[in-house]
């Protein structure tokens, strides 16, 4: 719009835009937005039209809990037709949406909903007793454990038409790198600037069918969602991934794309029915770094496979190779996505531009890259400082360009290789593991006296976790993850296997020599 004033014309932006859902319903109404599949194989559909129906019907529900403008709401769901009718009715409600990792413990969790500030918490039946426990040791959290009913004349409130895209969707937590989570907090621009550069990227198919297999916790399952809704197309959604329930949805369902990590691709390929892959026009291949073998397995198999790189910070991938550019870019992650820019810089030499082909810190910048870790923002809103920021400091965002952490370089064409992802990172079946929060835990154990945490190489799950120990006494693995499950750690963070070692080598200031260690390991 031109808004004229003293003869002076300037171009009046405005950030909000329809709600996604409310405009498909009407564009699409008759178009499937959503199937579920049942482990039993069954599978139920809605369209747009019903599927705003639904999300209505949780509007009126969350509005009659007490859910106002603004507020926390916790997330801890498995994966089902409700948690996407909820997040679509928390935008209604302009509500925040936290979103929980159903595979920590009670006590990370509360960490989380505490340290997001959450009011209320949803769960299913899965995670109730999880739920309940965190609910009676945080004052005023409200756990609510049941969907709502049908509204009683047929359809719910509409909620709020319009979506302001400078407002923040959703939080979530990612590893940080002194051991405590960090929230990340996302906007509904840093989501719609995400799904516009796929689709740019992608293409958009009148029949396109996205699998989601992914956790939705996580901003690779979540991407799905919005990509899907802005695009018009369908969902066939999983209660979680399965070798045999991810290639039958493909033929039953005519799957047109699907997101995975690498670990789940080595599955399917494993799989007699493996060639149902065959049938897709993509696979999306993000969350961590996929093996050269993998990579050229997939190319002899003529599989349209999209190496990616992407991060929770950038709101799910930033770059993507396209299947016909395997042959000649091996081991690339692809082209920044539209809208998106990337510089590997010296960060010892003031953060200067490194030459072409040589390996510096990767850096971002783009629509979709968030403004800040939440307490970054908060502090910024108060003008206030304070030193718990140093973990933020590690992966500032300075003049613009995030600083990932990881390391790469970019060839004369514009190509990212990534050559490491934060280079203390484990990511073990795609979920990220820092080993200082490992670590911390470990060195409470009385027989430890110094202990170092490593991920090796998995062929089945990319990076296993590994622990080289000094101890004072005689100690056993199952000791070790028996008092990882007392502390309360995931067991995905469990180490697999320990060496015990008269000393750790350390550099002069007394700092572990992790690089030399993990290679001794191997």
């Amino acid at each position: 719009m031109l808004c004229a004033t003293d003869n002076n014309y300037h171009i009046a932006i405005f950030m909000k835009f329809p709600n996604w859902l409310s405009q498909r319903a009407i564009q699409k109404k008759e178009t499937i937005a959503l199937i579920f599949r049942s482990p039993d194989q069954s599978s139920e559909s809605w369209t747009y039209d019903q599927l705003e129906d639904e999300v209505n019907h949780w509007v009126s529900h969350l509005q009659a809990l007490g859910v106002k403008s603004g507020d926390r709401v916790g997330i801890l769901l498995t994966n089902q037709p409700q948690y996407i009718m909820l997040v679509h009715a928390l935008v209604k409600c302009e509500a925040i949406a936290v979103f929980l990792n159903i595979r920590l413990t009670a006590e990370e969790l509360r960490w989380q909903i505490e340290d997001s500030q959450a009011k209320y918490l949803y769960c299913d039946e899965f995670n109730l007793a999880t739920a309940k426990e965190i609910e009676s040791k945080i004052d005023g959290l409200r756990v609510c454990p049941h969907p709502p009913a049908p509204s009683p004349n047929g359809r719910g409130a509409r909620g709020e038409g319009l979506i302001n895209l400078e407002n923040i969707q959703g939080i979530f937590h990612t590893s940080g790198t002194t051991g405590k989570p960090k929230a990340v907090p996302l906007t509904y621009q840093n989501h719609f600037h995400s799904a516009i550069a796929s689709t740019l990227n992608l293409g958009n198919h009148k029949h396109d069918n996205w699998l989601l297999c992914m956790p939705m916790f996580h901003v690779g399952g979540l991407a799905i969602a919005w990509r899907s809704v802005i695009n018009g197309t369908t969902i066939t959604l999983l209660p979680k991934f399965s070798e045999q329930e991810v290639l039958a949805a493909i033929a039953v369902e005519q799957v047109t794309i699907i997101s995975l990590v690498p670990t789940m691709l080595n599955r399917l390929l494993q799989h007699p029915h493996w060639q149902n892959l065959q049938k897709l026009r993509a696979i999306l291949l993000g969350g961590a770094p996929a093996s050269k073998e993998l990579i050229e397995q997939c190319f002899q198999l003529n599989l349209p496979i999209m190496p990616s790189y992407g991060m929770t910070e950038t709101a799910s991938q930033f770059t993507a190779l396209l299947p016909h550019e395997i042959a000649f870019r091996q081991g690339s992650s692809g082209l920044p996505l539209f809208g998106n820019q990337i510089r590997v810089a010296d960060v010892e030499q003031n953060n200067q531009e490194v030459p072409i082909g040589e390996v510096g810190q990767i850096l971002v910048k783009g629509a979709s890259v968030m403004g800040g870790y939440l307490h970054q923002l908060d502090h910024q809103l108060d003008h206030q400082l304070d030193h718990q920021l140093e973990d933020f400091e590690n992966n500032a965002i300075k003049d613009g360009w995030f600083h990932t952490g990881d390391l790469g370089y970019c060839d004369r064409d514009g190509y990212l290789y990534v050559v490491s992802r934060r280079s203390d990172l484990i990511i073990s079946g795609g979920e990220n593991i820092y080993p200082t929060e490992i670590e911390s835990i470990l060195l409470e154990h009385p027989a430890i006296a110094e202990v170092c945490v490593v991920g090796l190489s998995d062929r089945e799950w990319g990076e296993v976790v590994a622990a080289a120990i000094v101890a004072t006494s005689p100690l056993s693995l199952e000791e070790v993850r028996n008092f990882c499950k007392q502390k309360s750690l995931a067991s995905y963070k469990h180490p697999k296997s320990i060496h015990i070692w008269e000393s750790l080598p350390k550099t002069a200031s007394g700092k572990l020599l992790r690089q030399k260690i993990r290679e001794q390991l191997v």
